[in-house]
């Protein structure tokens, strides 16, 4: 008995150590100044380099209808495109949350994306994943919420998806769309997921799946192979796109082809 509340002590001891830190004197300080400087930094560098980028949107028609309605929904997207996916929920301030991690890089992000009316759920597969959960359950319940999430985020492997992606496709009622962007000139940097920022006056090539509805599906091994699924076809359609490979009216066809396998849930589940 001794050695368990001597090892509850030292666990104790330690997490109010961990509390302890969070309010030093710099934390203090990082957050309450330097936090929202660098967002409104970053919002503005972002909006400058938008009025250089000519955008191309392609499958956006019944996500926008979505959108505008104001219902629930999920958007998935790789962590290296995440650079302009918050024009995407331009002409609707609000309603919509990201789950960014509790790192000191994703409280910038959260200060970056607020300036965008887009709210941040704080926490990741590796840190903080219950709070998310918890969080996401309540604002679900509590009426009309959407959600953006990079399944391969936030420390990778890139490209390979997280079981926190197929939990926010719980509901068999609440479209997904997987969304990607592909620039015609960029730079990629040394960070392990590739993240890409594009040149000025290049091209962005945005590409959205129709609405999928995993959910459906009860394994969240099943889910995630369908938003893995779309994540690379809509990837593989706007590199086609910012390649000239094909047009605009094509892409809507393959979008169409490619989305209406036996594999992919495309319709919400009707009552029992």
């Amino acid at each position: 008995m001794s050695g368990k509340k001597m090892a509850a002590d030292r666990k104790n001891a330690s997490g109010s150590g961990e509390q302890d830190r969070r309010k030093t004197p710099g934390d203090v300080f990082f957050s309450a100044l330097i936090v929202p400087l660098t967002g409104l930094i970053g919002f503005f560098f972002i909006l400058l380099l938008r009025a250089t980028i000519r955008f191309r949107l392609t499958g956006f028609s019944h996500f926008s209808e979505s959108k505008g309605d104001k219902k629930s929904l999920v958007v998935c997207l790789w962590h290296n495109q995440l650079l302009f996916m918050p024009f995407m929920w331009s002409g609707r301030w609000g309603g919509a949350h990201a789950i960014v991690s509790r790192s000191r890089d994703g409280e910038r992000i959260a200060a970056i994306l607020r300036y965008f009316g887009i709210g941040a759920v704080r926490g990741s597969s590796n840190r903080g994943g219950t709070t998310v959960l918890r969080q996401i359950l309540s604002m679900t319940k509590s009426g009309e919420c959407s959600f953006f999430v990079t399944p391969d985020g936030p420390l990778g492997p890139p490209f390979k998806g997280k079981d926190g992606a197929a939990f926010l496709a719980y509901r068999p009622d609440i479209p997904v769309y997987c969304m990607s962007v592909v620039y015609t000139r960029y730079r990629m940097l040394g960070s392990w997921d590739g993240f890409l920022i594009p040149l000025p006056f290049s091209k962005a090539y945005f590409v959205c799946s129709p609405p999928l509805y995993p959910g459906v599906e009860k394994e969240y091994s099943i889910r995630l192979r369908q938003i893995e699924r779309g994540l690379n076809i809509v990837n593989e359609v706007a590199m086609a796109l910012a390649m000239s490979k094909i047009c605009s009216r094509d892409a809507e066809a393959v979008l169409s082809q490619r989305f209406s396998g036996p594999e992919i849930v495309r319709q919400p589940c009707g009552p029992a």
